[in-house]
C-alpha cells in the first residue's frame, strides 16, 4: 500500500528561478526535510540525471529524517519545452515503496512525459548514516558517499562513483565512469564497463572486488591480509606486493591467482584492456 502524497513532509522549501531564453535553460535552488515513517528499514533514493552528495546529517539533525540542499538544472529544445519542465514538481518527495513498506522511496524531479528536456538535481543528500541505502540515477550522474555506516548500493548508467570513510558494505556500478574508494572497511563490490578504478580498504570484509572493461584497476590492501586473489587482465600486466606469481596466458593477458594465511577475504580484480596493481597499504 503506497503512502499518500500527504504523508510526505517537506518543512522548508526556498525557490529561486532564472531563465536565459535564448538558451531555453534554467536553474532553481532547492532544500526542504523528509520525514522517516515509523516502520521505515531502508531508503531508496532515485532520479533522472545529476549531481548526488550523499553525506551524514548535521550536528543535531535528528536519525529519522532526510534533507536535501541544492540546485536544480533544466534544459529544453524550446521556450514551450522549457515551460512544462518548469511546471513540474521540482522537490524531492518520499513515500512508502507499494511493493514493501519498509522502504522510503525518495524521488527526484523528472520531466513530464513527451517533453523534450531534462532536470537535473545536483546537491546534497543527507541520510541517516546507520540506514540502509539505495541510489539509482537512471541516466547520467556523479554520487559521492561519505561516512556511510550501512549497507550501500549505487546504481548510474553513465558517471563516476566515489566513497569515502564507508562501512557496512558498499555495491556500485556504472556504465562508463571513474570508481575509487577512500578508507574502505567492509565488503566492496564496484563495476564499470569503462573507467580507471582505485580503492583504499583499510579493513576488508569477505569480498573484494574491482572490475572494469577497460581501465586500469589499483587496489591498496592490509600488508597482512589473509586472501585468496584471483586477478586478470586479457590486455594487460599486473603488479602485486603480496609474492603472488604472475603469469602469462597469452602474449597480450595476465593472471594471478593464489592464496595467503586463512584466506578470509576474496579478491577479484578485472581489466578487459588495462593494467592491474594490488598493493599493500602504509600502515598508519
Amino acid at each position: 500500500m503506497s503512502c499518500p502524497r500527504a504523508a510526505t513532509v517537506i518543512l522548508a522549501v526556498t525557490v529561486a528561478l532564472v531563465a536565459s531564453g535564448c538558451s531555453h535553460r534554467a536553474t532553481e535552488q532547492i532544500g526542504g526535510e523528509l520525514a522517516l515513517p515509523d516502520g521505515v528499514q531502508s531508503v531508496r533514493l532515485e532520479i533522472d540525471n545529476g549531481t548526488l552528495d550523499v553525506a551524514p546529517p548535521l550536528a543535531g539533525g535528528g536519525e529519522r529524517r532526510i534533507t536535501f540542499e541544492g540546485g536544480l538544472r533544466m534544459d529544453a529544445s524550446d521556450a514551450a519545452q522549457l515551460q512544462q519542465l518548469a511546471g513540474a514538481e521540482h522537490s524531492l518527495v518520499a513515500r512508502l515503496d507499494p511493493a514493501d513498506p519498509t522502504v522510503l522511496l525518495v524521488q527526484g524531479p523528472r520531466a513530464p512525459d513527451g517533453v523534450q528536456g531534462m532536470i537535473a538535481y545536483e546537491g546534497n543528500v543527507r541520510v541517516p548514516t546507520g540506514m540502509p541505502l539505495e541510489v539509482v540515477v537512471r541516466n547520467n550522474g556523479h554520487v559521492t558517499m561519505v561516512g556511510r555506516r550501512a549497507s550501500s548500493r549505487v546504481e548510474t548508467r553513465r558517471g563516476d562513483l566515489r566513497f569515502e570513510d564507508c562501512k557496512g558494505g558498499v555495491k556500485a556500478k556504472t556504465s562508463q565512469g571513474n570508481v575509487i574508494a577512500y578508507d574502505h572497511v567492509g565488503d566492496l563490490d564496484v563495476r564499470t564497463q569503462n573507467g580507471d578504478m582505485q580503492a583504499f580498504v583499510i579493513e576488508p570484509g569477505a569480498v573484494v572486488t574491482l572490475k572494469t572493461g577497460k581501465g586500469t584497476v589499483q587496489c591498496y590492501l592490509p600488508p597482512t591480509l589473509e586472501c585468496e586473489v584471483d586477478a586478470r587482465a586479457s590486455i594487460g600486466r599486473i603488479g602485486n606486493d603480496f609474492g603472488f606469481e604472475v603469469m602469462k596466458p597469452t602474449a597480450y593477458s595476465s593472471a594471478m591467482v593464489g592464496s595467503s594465511g586463512g584466506r578470509a577475504t576474496r579478491v577479484l580484480l578485472r581489466t578487459e584492456a588495462g593494467h592491474i596493481a594490488m598493493r599493500a597499504l602504509d600502515q598508519r
